[in-house]
């Protein structure tokens, strides 16, 4: 809002402006010395001077608006979603409209964010049970780890009043913050959240995974305690930049779109650098990439769609199940993978940073027949895990889609990045 004018300007302008009257009537007797009596000189310059809440050049990250109207724009700087396929977000004047497709959950009820200070909109149709929740945010709590990043790169971790738990998280600025006891741990023992530990920490958002019908269940449970629920689904987006666009969904909540427009932009560019250069790779220097690793006799390997097998591709690597329409999980047995892709030429996400390759003969003898297992070229996604078990690749790389990208490269296509630095994977004993 524009600022208003200092006192003393107000005072000198009054003074010149009745000196200039009084002279206009010396010249024209018949003119009014005096302005109405219901609005007098002193007030007039006033009002001249109140902040327009419709031309704000910027959206509020702090406080509310004064003497705002329905029809007033309060939210020059939008996001526009442009590859995450599971969100939308629209704006209408005094608020936006967050609206989230839960997978195989049905239709999720829209949620309204109302600038703060604003009065109540005539909500209908759709919107008529939505949850209204101001903006900008002040006190969030997340039950998922993927938007921490968020905070930390919007500058606003102290817009946090919890999370689930504080030893599952690699964010160094949230970390620090729940070691110094400012943020609530709302995680029960199967780690989803209490509603009594969530009602406590009184926030202005509940965020959450929106797994399913039992997501829309909980949203429920929780608007019946007063708590507003804004869901996520960054999880079931299948593109490298359509889970870090959701940077722009926090955003919106804080009122920082801009900046988180800017954040994502500069990731955006990064991946195309790196997608470009990866273009240039002949098609006989791509190698065949396997996925993960036998669990109690099962392989669980995603299929050709799936986010983890387009960004082998975009990486420079030829997924060994691309032909595997959808993306779903498939589940092989171990012999099945042995005939398909024992003459893989990489392995990833399989054992720990911290392991051995004798390690996972222990699960199963059989892996040593794997050509990439003979090459030592097995890779495993858990550097950098937290105390309790959590893992940047589930946290930081879902925003840091560029960072993410660049690891795969390094390791499909290491002669386009020889000095990259991984972040979130490591070669089965050698990089501890």
């Amino acid at each position: 809002m524009a600022p208003c004018a200092p006192r003393a300007a107000l005072v000198l302008l009054a003074l010149t402006g009745l000196m200039a009257l009084a002279a206009c009537d010396e010249a024209d007797p018949a003119a009014d010395p005096d302005p109405p009596a219901d609005e007098p000189a002193d007030e007039a310059a006033d009002d001249a001077d109140e902040p327009d809440d419709a031309a704000l050049e910027a959206n509020l990250t702090d406080g509310c608006v004064e003497d705002a109207e329905p029809g007033d724009e309060l939210f020059p700087e939008q996001a526009e979603i442009e590859h995450a396929s599971n969100v939308s977000l629209t704006y209408e004047g005094t608020y936006k409209v967050l609206e989230v497709d839960a997978p195989g959950g049905g239709d999720p009820t829209p949620v309204v964010l109302l600038q703060c200070g604003a009065p109540e909109p005539d909500l209908d149709g759709d919107l008529a049970e939505a949850s209204v929740i101001e903006v900008p945010v002040e006190r969030a709590v997340t039950a998922t780890t993927t938007n921490l990043p968020h905070f930390d790169l919007l500058d606003a971790v102290d817009a946090l009043a919890g999370i689930g738990r504080a030893d599952f998280v690699t964010t160094d600025a949230v970390r620090e913050a729940a070691e110094e006891g400012e943020l609530a741990e709302v995680a029960g023992p199967d780690d989803e959240p209490e509603l009594e530990t969530v009602v406590e920490a009184d926030p202005d958002v509940l965020i959450m995974d929106g797994f399913g019908p039992a997501a829309l269940e909980d949203v429920d449970r929780y608007r019946d305690a007063g708590i507003p629920v804004a869901l996520n689904a960054d999880f079931a987006e299948q593109d490298l930049l359509g889970r870090a666009e959701w940077i722009k969904v926090t955003g919106a909540l804080l009122n920082a779109e801009a900046a988180a427009t800017e954040a994502f932009d500069e990731i955006a560019a990064e991946v195309e650098a790196l997608r470009e250069q990866v273009d240039e790779v002949a098609d006989d220097d791509r190698p065949t990439v396997l996925l993960n690793e036998p669990f109690e006799g099962t392989w669980f390997a995603p299929a050709g769609d799936s986010y983890q097998a387009r960004a082998i591709d975009e990486a420079g690597g030829d997924y060994v199940f691309a032909d595997a329409d959808g993306t779903e999980t498939l589940e092989l047995d171990l012999e099945t993978v042995l005939d398909e892709a024992a003459d893989a030429d990489v392995w990833l996400q399989a054992g720990s940073v911290m392991g051995t390759l004798d390690d996972l003969l222990a699960v199963d003898e059989r892996l040593g027949e794997l050509d990439a297992f003979e090459d030592e070229e097995v890779w495993a996604f858990d550097r950098g895990m937290s105390p309790g078990g959590g893992l940047p690749v589930f946290e930081e790389a879902y925003t840091r889609a560029d960072l993410y990208l660049a690891d795969l490269v390094s390791i499909l296509q290491p002669e386009v990045l020889p000095d990259h630095e991984r972040r979130f994977f490591g070669r089965v004993g050698a990089d501890r």
